[in-house]
């Protein structure tokens, strides 16, 4: 006797800490095999283990997790009736719970049971092993003559054995088995009704059960609904990772055993979406996409130029807010194509100003195919059509020679400055054994550029630098005084630049553009996630608006005057009408 104590005392202990519902099986065969079988202790125990086991299995298909409630094994005689009858045996003999006779009785199939349409049919027997614990496979049909379904099996996933595949030798890692020969399914037919009725019902299983946190990974529980679908589509539209918008998604509907789809679902979804936008075609889908956005906003501007081929070379688009600020900010354009972050790798140049809150502006946009004069003059006269004949009066680009002949050509009346910023930064490059071996050198450089009021006194000025420094001889500074009145300010003093001096604002620009676009992203996927851009920039400006309309600036000395937010009949209309 202090053997089968020491027995089963041992066997709780293993029951209770063992994690796995089919660990817990294997244990309990284990130990209901041995031989204490016989004794009324054995028997006592069998029962008060199995009620435990029927329970947690119960609670975890009612609330799919593991209950820490407090567990009681005391059973009525009507209770141990009912537990016998729930057993039921394999061909070893082994006993089995019956999980269909315990959760799953309503939603059992039933022979004779009607449907109106296989869709039907496929629902119910769907729901009956999401019950249950296993996934459903169409299998076997038959139509008449008419071409209507006479009969159709509904199979266990597990059904059936792979067939043998000769290439099997030549695979490093076969694939897993997932089908066991089982045999239960569900056959409908109308032979005889002329209704679908049920006609076969195959209940028993030769394989495991799936848990309820396991069987939404099952294929056929596994669908993406059109309401989650549209979400994905939002979600990849802003440009919310994958991974975290299905985390969100599953935490509003309480765990992914709820949402009805694995992140691979998820990420095939997207895929198939992309392979069909794709079968427009580059050219087919940009086209639709400009014409749609004209659809919308009529006062929507875009250019395509084709070679003989018919393919897509260059595009310049502007929608109407784009032309509107052009109107009010457009005197001052910085111009840059440093950027290349698109499937092709093809130079975004974006035109783009200041504005009255000193925020960066884009006054248009292109894509180019290569950065040739012959494509400059080709832009810049789509610009100046696409702002109503409206040419800046100052732009500032980098030291590009093609962009400066085609500037030369197409805007002649336009003041043509050179970034600061880039000069500085090829002086430092072609220049770098003086920098290193004169401190003072750029002290004397960056007077020349920025100091000088008179032309004489900058010559002066140059001259004393390159006797200082011996660099007479020097090629570059020799093509950068040519270029001096691009340059130096004693030459821009008068020319208006709306306090730009760089590129900076398109460089600024271009590390925003960073954060929206790569180089993955297809035609058609650039211009919606540049949208993107655009609306966040703009609500920057909405932002600065509401805060110039609704406050003042703090003055430091008292201004006798009326308050500058309060407005007469005649502005509060105009305002309005805005």
């Amino acid at each position: 006797m202090d053997i089968q104590n020491q027995y089963f005392s041992c066997f709780h202990l293993l029951f209770f800490f063992s994690t796995s519902a089919h660990a817990r099986i294997l244990l309990f065969f284990f130990f209901h095999k041995n031989q204490f079988c016989a004794s009324d202790a054995i028997e006592q125990f069998t029962l008060k283990t199995t009620i435990f086991f029927k329970i947690k299995e119960k609670l975890s298909m009612e609330i799919g997790g593991t209950s820490s409630r407090r567990l009681s094994f005391e059973s009525s005689s009507e209770e141990h009736n009912q537990l016998h009858s729930d057993m039921i045996d394999d061909d070893s003999g082994n006993h089995l719970v019956n999980l269909t006779s315990m959760n799953c009785k309503e939603d059992t199939p039933k022979i004779g049971m009607s449907f109106d349409t296989e869709e039907d049919a496929y629902e119910f027997y769907l729901k009956y092993s999401k019950c249950v614990g296993f996934g459903i496979r169409r299998s076997k049909s038959h139509k008449n003559t008419c071409g209507e379904l006479v009969d159709r099996i509904f199979c266990c996933s597990a059904q059936g054995k792979r067939s043998h595949d000769k290439r099997d030798i030549y695979v490093k890692k076969a694939r897993p088995e997932t089908r066991f020969d089982c045999q239960a399914k569900l056959k409908v037919s109308s032979r005889e009704t002329g209704k679908l009725c049920v006609v076969q019902f195959v209940e028993e299983h030769n394989h495991y059960l799936s848990s309820p946190n396991k069987i939404h990974l099952h294929r056929s529980h596994r669908k993406v609904a059109p309401v989650a679908a549209l979400q994905i589509q939002m979600a990849n539209d802003v440009g919310i990772r994958p991974k975290a918008s299905h985390d969100l998604m599953a935490r509003q509907v309480g765990g992914r055993e709820n949402l009805g789809f694995i992140p691979e679902d998820y990420k095939n979804y997207l895929r198939s979406k992309r392979t069909r936008d794709s079968r427009i075609g580059d050219t087919g889908g940009v086209l639709e996409y400009l014409q749609q956005m004209q659809f919308d906003d009529p006062n929507f501007f875009y250019a395509i130029q084709v070679d003989e081929d018919d393919l897509i070379t260059n595009i310049f688009w502007a929608d109407a807010k784009m032309r509107t600020d052009y109107s009010h900010f457009g005197d001052v354009v910085c111009f840059d194509t440093t950027y290349r972050k698109n499937n092709e790798g093809r130079p975004i140049a974006l035109f783009v100003g200041v504005n009255h809150h000193k925020q960066t502006v884009i006054f248009g946009a292109a894509l180019l195919y290569d950065e040739t004069a012959v494509t400059f003059e080709w832009l810049f006269d789509t610009f100046t059509r696409a702002m109503g004949e409206k040419k800046p009066i100052t732009i500032l680009t980098d030291q590009d020679a093609a962009m400066a002949k085609a500037l030369s050509s197409i805007w002649p009346e336009t003041h043509h400055r050179l970034c600061l910023w880039h000069i500085f930064q090829n002086a430092a490059i072609h220049l770098s054994g003086v920098f290193s071996q004169f401190k003072d050198f750029a002290k004397d450089f960056g007077a020349c550029v920025y100091d000088f009021e008179e032309e004489d006194e900058f010559f002066a000025a140059w001259d004393n630098m390159l006797k200082k420094y011996r660099l007479e001889d020097n090629d570059w500074l020799k093509r950068m005084f040519k270029l001096k009145e691009k340059w130096a300010l004693v030459y821009g003093r008068q020319m208006f630049c709306a306090d730009m001096t760089t590129t900076q604002r398109s460089e600024s620009v271009n590390s925003i553009v960073k954060r929206y676009v790569n180089y993955k992203h297809k035609f058609l996927e650039f211009f919606n996630h540049f949208q993107r851009l655009l609306e966040d920039r703009r609500y920057e400006e909405l932002k600065a608006d509401f805060k110039a309309n609704t406050s003042i600036p703090s003055m430091v000395y008292p201004v006798e005057n009326s308050n500058p937010l309060q407005i007469d009949d005649s502005q509060q209309s105009i305002n309005e009408n805005k």
